[in-house]
């Protein structure tokens, strides 16, 4: 019984002991909390951070679909409102032009007739039509300049070719006609694609 006591008393104090430190452990509370205090601060701090780089982002973006916007509405209001209608009346005016490659008995003073007035079409439709692209886009305008050329170089180059014979009305719509409307179609396509940036 003696013994048994002294264990228990033993056991107790022992228990004493080891609860001591626990007992101060977290009577220690106050680093811990200040490693949540300084852990608020830095979470706080990166959440006004990435607002500001939000806001930021945002504005950018603003101004640059502002900006696009503005240039779409200039190409509408500047160019297109007054200069599309010399855009078809180049068009129609090669055709027209192109017309007379059906004749068969074409001399070669009669083709180069027909090349000096394409190349005098093509003159007027860049005066008129495509230089005004150069005080929106640069891109737009070689675009424009690039279809148009290749037009007016092949059919010229077809003009003087022997081995095409323009006078038949399937050759002529496969070479000539089919080449009107591609280049026509591929200038709007580039006008309906221009985003503005």
């Amino acid at each position: 019984m003696i013994m048994e006591n002294i264990l228990i008393i033993h056991s107790i104090c022992g228990a004493r002991q080891s609860c001591g430190p626990i007992l101060i452990t977290q009577g220690d509370g106050s680093s811990l909390d200040i490693i949540y205090k300084i852990a608020m601060i830095f979470i706080a701090g990166f959440n006004v951070a990435f607002a500001i780089y939000i806001f930021g982002a945002k504005n950018r973006i603003d101004k640059v679909s502002n900006e696009s916007n503005r240039k779409i509405s200039l190409l509408k209001t500047l160019v297109l409102d007054y200069g599309l209608d010399h855009f078809y009346t180049f068009f129609d005016n090669i055709d027209k032009e192109t017309q007379k490659l059906h004749d068969k008995g074409l001399s070669i003073t009669d083709g180069k007739e027909i090349c000096d007035s394409l190349f005098l079409l093509g003159k007027i439709f860049r005066q008129k039509f495509a230089d005004t692209f150069l005080a929106i886009d640069k891109n737009l305008y070689e675009g424009i300049i690039k279809n148009s050329d290749h037009l007016i170089d092949n059919i010229t180059e077809l003009i003087f070719d022997d081995k095409v014979v323009l006078s038949n009305m399937p050759i002529f719509d496969e070479k000539i006609t089919k080449e009107i409307s591609s280049t026509k179609t591929s200038i709007i396509k580039l006008l309906f694609n221009y985003k503005g940036v």
